[in-house]
């Protein structure tokens, strides 16, 4: 694309992404819940095993992205060629930058450098294509000292999945908002091609690593095949909705019309992200409190806390308001690992204590206003 006897020089970019084996959840999750002390703390011990493998496979993981795993083509938003935005030549990941200061947690960093010549213009999009089995979560790519325009942040945040997953290559625009008419000109088809991937043609079987957001009606809430049958939710002329997002799993055998109940497809960027699914973990491990009550009953609980019902809204407040504090010799016999000290904290204070729901934080009754209803 770049020809002979044009000024040639090199704009550097700077790539931030979160390999899977950083975010990925199923392997700490996997952990099966026990109904003992002593199994508790096995499960929190796979757990935190878990995370130090993943953690120790952190480095490994981001050199792998070196070489030529990682490619990417700048697309311009001022220069057309074939009626489209001018695409670059293909470049790759050039080195890790592991003391990048403004890296997230879990977050690596990469250089790249783009041939860039004077008539290209300036990018408003790129092409990326993975060449790793795996996917990765691309956070952001930010090109730097472009002539006679500055820098340029593209903002991601999405997963990337091996090219071959695609039928056309993943394109991230920058993060200028336009309405159709103030689309600059070279980058419209392009972005025409985006949604329509989007919006994919309604036929076949959602897969992981899609990205197409097509509905149907409410047709797999029930199980005729089972012997359970329920009618179709949506569709018909009065009652359209509701819709959800299309699977297109199989149909059953005694109704057609009807999926088989399975796994119900989102969208890989709609699902919750590591933080979320963090939130999940240690919440779920402070439920497991539940099953060191008979170890503690003797020290600091009594009936009234430990029976199965709450008497008043008072002590469900508690829970939020103070926690339950917890003795220090105890807490040392369940486990003196660091990554317990937000569930059971060393001085016993506020241990087993929940976020509070936002609406308790304005008000402790505002849940009983028809408002909130």
């Amino acid at each position: 694309m770049f020809g002979i006897g044009k000024k040639t020089q090199k704009i550097k970019g700077t790539v931030v992404l979160m390999p899977k084996n950083v975010l990925d959840f199923n392997a700490i999750s996997s952990v099966s819940v026990p109904n003992s002390v002593g199994g508790a703390v096995g499960a929190v011990g796979g757990i935190l095993g878990g995370v130090a493998n993943i953690a120790s496979g952190v480095i490994d993981a981001a050199t792998a992205f070196l070489g030529r795993n990682v490619s990417m083509q700048l697309i311009s938003a001022t220069q057309t060629h074939g009626g489209k935005g001018k695409v670059g030549e293909e470049a790759y990941l050039n080195s890790h930058l592991p003391t990048l200061p403004t890296l997230g947690a879990r977050q690596d960093a990469f250089s790249i450098y783009f041939e860039w010549e004077s008539d290209f213009g300036i990018p408003g999009a790129f092409y990326i294509k993975n060449f790793k089995t795996d996917e990765f979560f691309l956070v952001s790519v930010t090109l730097e000292d472009i002539p006679n325009h500055g820098s340029i942040r593209f903002v991601c945040n999405s997963w990337v999945y091996n090219f071959k997953s695609y039928k056309k290559d993943r394109i991230f625009f920058v993060n200028n908002t336009y309405v159709p008419s103030a689309t600059p000109a070279p980058l419209l088809k392009y972005r025409q091609e985006e949604l329509e991937t989007l919006r994919g043609d309604g036929t076949g079987k959602r897969k992981e690593q899609d990205r197409i957001y097509d509905y149907d009606v409410y047709n797999d809430i029930g199980n005729p095949d089972g012997g359970e049958p329920r009618p179709i939710l949506g569709g018909s002329s009065n009652y359209p909705y509701p819709r959800r997002v299309r699977s297109g799993r199989d149909k059953t055998k005694k109704d057609p019309n009807s999926e088989k109940p399975g796994e119900i497809y989102v969208p890989r960027d709609e699902n919750f992200g590591h933080l979320k699914s963090s939130d999940f973990l240690i919440y779920g491990l402070k439920s497991l409190s539940q099953n060191v009550f008979p170890m503690l009953k003797s020290a600091i609980f009594d009936l009234r806390v430990t029976s199965s019902e709450f008497d008043s809204f008072d002590e469900v407040r508690s829970l939020y308001e103070g926690g339950l504090k917890l003795p220090t010799d105890i807490l040392s016999q369940i486990s003196p690992l660091p990554a317990l000290k937000e569930i059971f904290r060393t001085d016993g204070e506020n241990a087993l204590q929940f976020p509070p729901p936002h609406v308790i934080r304005v008000s402790k009754s505002a849940w009983m206003t028809d408002e909130e209803f």
